[in-house]
């Protein structure tokens, strides 16, 4: 790592360091059939600024295809973990996988049990669902969920925009959980590996910059 560092600026190093102090998967996001480019670009977008690492992709009916530009180069920097099996329930699939890893499931629905993002309960790792933005979430997803999120509505409309609802989620629950005492930081063994793949990402050609190293030490 520290060969491929002598090719960046401190500034760009400290850059780095910064933002893997804030990165977390204490919460992490499902986007299930996203189909509009524009609100995959933005929930990417949304998940990097806020500091949320990982990003898992279902892809049952619809493909996520987010446009570089408008992600602000977010694809570089937030990790996209893909379900598309043909003829699986990929929702299930993924679901199983973030159980296995010690999250618990939230659907957003505006059903009247769902919980605000103001009291949902942080305690625990959290796996959020945002559904397409036809149909929203599946049931399939309402039904393996522990918990459904929602945000209150006092106008006329029933409901946001799948990007903007989010936004406004995970922005709260992100700036609750920085309050409260629970290790929502990753681990130095996370930072590591992931300050190696940041490095990876600012430097021009750095795959054939390794192998010239490896063979120069051989």
């Amino acid at each position: 790592m520290a060969y491929l560092e002598s090719f960046v600026t401190s500034q760009r190093l400290g850059r780095i360091d910064a933002v893997l102090a804030h990165r977390t998967r204490h919460v992490t996001v499902v986007a299930e059939d996203f189909h509009d480019p524009h609100n995959a670009s933005a929930l990417l977008r949304t998940c990097d600024a806020l500091g949320i690492q990982d990003v898992h992709v279902v892809e049952n009916y619809n493909t996520f295809k987010a446009r570089v530009g408008a992600a602000s180069g977010a694809t570089k920097w937030v990790t996209q973990h893909q379900y598309g099996e043909p003829e699986q329930d990929n929702t299930l699939l993924c679901c199983e996988k973030l159980r296995s890893q010690g999250y618990l499931i939230v659907a957003t629905s505006p059903h009247l049990n769902a919980v605000p993002p103001e009291t949902m309960p942080l305690d625990q790792k959290l796996a959020v669902i945002f559904g397409s933005e036809q149909d929203g979430v599946s049931q399939r997803a309402i039904a393996t969920a522990d918990y459904q999120l929602k945000i209150p509505m006092v106008g006329f409309v029933e409901s946001l925009n799948v990007s903007v609802s989010a936004a406004v989620c995970l922005y709260t629950m992100m700036q609750r959980l920085k309050s409260l005492e629970v290790a929502w930081q990753l681990s130095d063994r996370e930072k590591q590996a992931l300050r190696l793949t940041w490095l990876r990402q600012s430097i021009q050609h750095s795959a054939a910059l390794e192998r010239r190293y490896w063979q120069q030490i051989r």
